[in-house]
C-alpha cells in the first residue's frame, strides 16, 4: 500500500489555497493550507510535512524565512516556491536555500506541480525501500558470526564490516575502516603472499576467490579462515565493488585433523596387527619347541638354561608385539577399569620423574619448578591407572626435553558435568608446526638419539582407548599446552567377582583335532598332546577340518582363526552347528581383535593367545573337562 506524502500550502490567497488543495486532494496528496508564515511554523511543530508549498511574499514574514524555520524543525521536508512576482535575482537567492528544490511562477502550471509532486514521492519511496532493506542487511550481517565485508575493487576502501570481524580477528571495525588494508596484516605469513595473488586474479576476473587461510589472533592464537569474494559489476561492466563472507573454520579444521590421525593410526593399526600376527605364529613355534624340549631333557642343566633364555627371549618377543598392537587401539575397553582421582595419578607421575627434572637437574645447576596450585577437586574418572601414568609421564619427560635450562610446568586440573579437563603447560623451546602436527605419528621423534618416537603415539591411543581428547598449542619460543579431557564415571563399576579356582586334574584320553596352518604349530601340539595320552589329529586347514568333523566325533578342536580360503569363524560356526558340538578352543596370534563370541552359533570354550605356555592349554583342557 503507497503512502503518500503530506503537503502543508502556505498562501494568503485564500481562493488559490483552496484550489491547489482540492486538486492535490483528489490526487491522492494530503494537503493543509495557511495563508500567513508564522502559523505555518506554529502548525509544522505540531504536524509532520513532506512537502512545503510557499509563496515568497506572505503578509507577516517572508517565505524565505517560513522556509529556513521549518527546515530547523523538519530536517526532511522538502520545499517550493511559488510567486507572482519573479525576478531573477529573487529566483536564484530562493533556490540558493537548502531543500528548496523548484521555483514555481503564478500562474501555477498545475501538471508541472503535479509532476514535481510525483517524483519526490517516487524518490522518497524508493528512499525508504533502500532504508528498509540496509536495515534488514544491517541485522542479518550483525546477527551471523561469520564476517560480512564490502570493500572498492583495490581495497582501498571498507565500505562495511561485520561487527563479528572484532571477535574473529582482534581488532575494531573502526581500525579497518581508517586503513582498509591493515586486515592482511594478521594473516598468517606462509599464506600472505598466496591470499593477495588469489585476490588480484579474483579481481582481474581471472579466477573465483573462495581461500582457506590462517590467521594470527590479536591474543596470539591461530585461527582458521575461509574467505569467499565475489565481484559486483557496474552497467559498464567493470568491477564496481567485491562483495565477501570469512567464516571461522578453526573448530572444523581440528576435528579434521583429529579424524585424519584416527585414520592414521587405523591404517597403522592393520598393518601392524598383521605383522604382529605373523611375528606371534614364529614365537610360538619357537616357545612351543623350546618348552618340549624341557619336559624332555630335565635333568640337563646346561641345555635347560639355554632353553630358558630363549624362553625369555620369546616373552620379551611378545611383549613388543604386544606393545606394537597398544599404540595404534582406539578401540575403548574398560574391563580393567577402575575409579580413580585423576589429581593422584598427576602426583605420581610428578614423583616417578622427580630422579630427572630434581636430583638429576640440580647436579648440573638446572631448576625446575613443578606447579600444581591449579589442580582443583575433581570427580572420579573409570581409567586404567598404569596406563594414564604412562601418558602424563611422557608429556613430563617431553617438556623437559623442551626446557634444557630449567623452566616451569604447570598441572591444573577442573570439570564440568560430565567431563574431566587436564592441563599442563611448560615455558619451554615450543614446536614448530611441522612437529606439532606430527607429534602423535608412530616413530616420529625430535631426540634422535634417545628417542623412540612411540611415547605421545602411545598417549594418544590410551587417551583414545579412555573415550578422550587431547589436544596441544605450541608456538616456538612460547612453550605448549596440552589439554586432555576423558569423561566423568557416572559410577563406579561393580568388581568382579574372581571365580573359584577349580581342582586341577589331568583330564581322560580324548580325541582332539589340531587346526592351524602353520605345520610347526600342529606338530608341537600332536607332540605335547599325546604324550599326555590324548588321540589327536592335525588339519592344516579349514575346508578339510569341516569335512572330518561331519564323519568322526571329537571331544575337542583346537583352531586357528587367521588361514588361508576358510577362516577360522567358519569352522567355529560349522562346529557349533553339528549334533554333537565338540568343546572349541581357539589359539591364535592376533591380539585383542578376536570377533566376540555371544552369538549361539559362534561360542567357544576357551581362548589362547600365542606365544602360550603349554602348560595353560592344560589347564583349560581340564577346566572344560573338569568332572568332581
Amino acid at each position: 500500500m503507497k503512502t503518500f506524502p503530506n503537503i502543508l500550502i502556505v498562501d494568503d490567497n485564500k481562493e488559490l489555497c483552496i484550489s491547489l488543495g482540492d486538486i492535490l486532494e483528489e490526487k491522492g496528496y494530503p494537503a493543509e493550507c495557511v495563508h500567513k508564515g508564522k502559523d505555518a511554523i506554529t502548525k509544522s511543530k505540531k504536524h509532520i510535512y513532506d512537502i512545503v508549498i510557499t509563496d515568497i511574499k506572505l503578509p507577516d514574514i517572508p517565505g524565505t524565512e517560513v522556509v529556513s524555520e521549518i527546515a530547523k524543525i523538519l530536517p526532511s521536508a522538502e520545499f517550493i516556491y511559488i510567486t507572482g512576482h519573479a525576478t531573477l535575482n529573487s529566483a536564484i537567492e530562493a533556490v540558493k536555500q537548502e531543500h528548496v528544490i523548484a521555483y514555481e511562477i503564478k500562474p501555477l502550471n498545475l501538471d508541472h506541480l503535479l509532476s514535481i509532486i510525483k517524483q519526490i514521492f517516487r524518490r522518497r519511496e524508493t528512499e525508504e525501500k533502500l532504508r528498509v532493506s540496509e536495515e534488514r542487511f544491517r541485522e542479518l550481517a550483525e546477527n551471523i558470526p561469520d564476517v560480512f565485508w564490502v570493500a572498492s575493487p583495490d581495497f582501498g576502501r571498507v565500505m562495511y564490516i561485520s561487527p563479528a570481524y572484532e571477535s574473529v580477528w582482534g581488532r575494531t571495525c573502526k581500525s579497518l575502516y581508517e586503513q582498509p588494508k591493515s586486515w592482511m596484516d594478521n594473516i598468517h605469513p606462509d599464506d600472505c603472499e598466496r591470499i593477495i595473488t588469489a585476490l588480484e586474479k579474483h579481481v582481474q576476473g581471472k579466477a573465483s576467490f573462495a581461500e582457506e587461510y590462517r590467521i594470527i589472533h590479536a591474543d596470539g592464537s591461530i585461527r582458521w579462515i575461509l574467505d569467499r569474494a565475489f565481484s559486483v559489476k557496474s552497467t559498464s561492466g567493470a568491477t564496481d565493488h567485491i562483495v565477501g563472507i570469512a567464516e571461522d573454520i578453526t573448530e572444523r579444521k581440528k576435528m579434521e585433523d583429529a579424524l585424519l590421525q584416527s585414520e592414521k593410526l587405523k591404517s597403522i593399526g592393520t598393518i601392524t596387527s598383521g605383522v604382529a600376527h605373523e611375528f606371534n605364529n614364529i614365537l610360538a613355534i619357537i616357545s612351543g619347541n623350546v618348552q618340549l624340549l624341557e619336559g624332555t631333557y630335565k635333568d640337563n642343566e646346561e641345555l635347560m638354561d639355554i632353553l630358558h633364555t630363549i624362553k625369555r627371549a620369546t616373552n620379551d618377543g611378545a611383549e613388543i608385539s604386544s606393545k606394537m598392537l597398544k599404540f595404534t587401539k582406539t578401540v575403548k575397553d574398560t574391563t580393567e577399569y577402575v575409579p580413580f582421582d585423576i589429581r593422584d595419578l598427576i602426583k605420581q607421575s610428578i614423583d616417578f620423574t622427580m630422579p630427572r627434572w630434581r636430583n638429576m637437574a640440580q647436579s648440573k645447576g638446572i631448576n625446575y619448578h613443578m606447579d600444581i596450585e591449579g589442580m582443583e577437586k575433581i570427580p572420579a574418572m573409570l581409567c586404567n591407572p598404569t596406563e594414564l601414568r604412562e601418558v602424563f609421564v611422557n608429556i613430563i619427560n617431553n617438556a623437559l626435553d623442551a626446557m634444557p635450562d630449567g623452566g616451569c610446568m604447570s598441572f591444573s586440573t577442573w570439570s564440568n558435568e560430565d567431563t574431566v579437563f587436564i592441563r599442563i603447560s611448560d615455558n619451554g623451546e615450543g614446536m614448530t608446526k611441522e612437529v606439532k602436527k606430527n607429534i602423535f605419528d608412530p616413530f616420529f621423534t625430535t631426540r634422535m638419539a634417545v628417542g623412540t618416537g612411540l611415547g605421545m603415539s602411545t598417549a594418544y591411543g590410551i587417551i583414545s582407548q579412555h573415550g578422550g581428547k587431547i589436544e596441544v598449542e605450541s608456538e616456538i619460543r612460547r612453550g605448549s599446552i596440552f589439554t586432555l579431557q576423558f569423561p566423568i564415571a557416572a559410577k563406579a563399576d561393580s568388581l568382579k567377582e574372581i571365580p573359584e579356582q577349580k581342582k586341577d586334574t589331568k583330564s581322560k584320553c580324548l580325541r582332539i583335532m589340531v587346526i592351524d596352518d602353520e605345520t610347526a604349530i600342529c606338530e608341537i601340539l600332536d607332540n605335547y598332546l599325546s604324550g599326555r595320552g590324548h588321540l589327536v589329529r592335525t588339519v592344516d586347514n579349514g575346508t578339510e577340518a569341516i569335512m572330518l568333523t561331519r564323519n568322526d566325533d571329537y571331544d575337542l578342536v583346537l583352531c586357528d582363526i587367521a588361514m588361508p580360503e576358510v577362516f577360522g569363524y567358519d569352522v567355529i560356526k560349522a562346529l557349533n552347528g553339528l549334533d554333537k558340538r565338540p568343546k572349541i578352543g581357539i589359539i591364535t596370534g592376533w591380539g585383542d581383535e578376536v570377533k566376540p563370541m555371544e552369538e549361539e552359533d559362534m561360542k567357544v570354550d576357551f581362548i589362547l593367545r600365542k606365544p602360550f605356555d603349554l602348560s595353560d592349554l592344560s589347564s583349560h583342557i581340564n577346566d572344560v573337562f573338569h568332572t568332581d
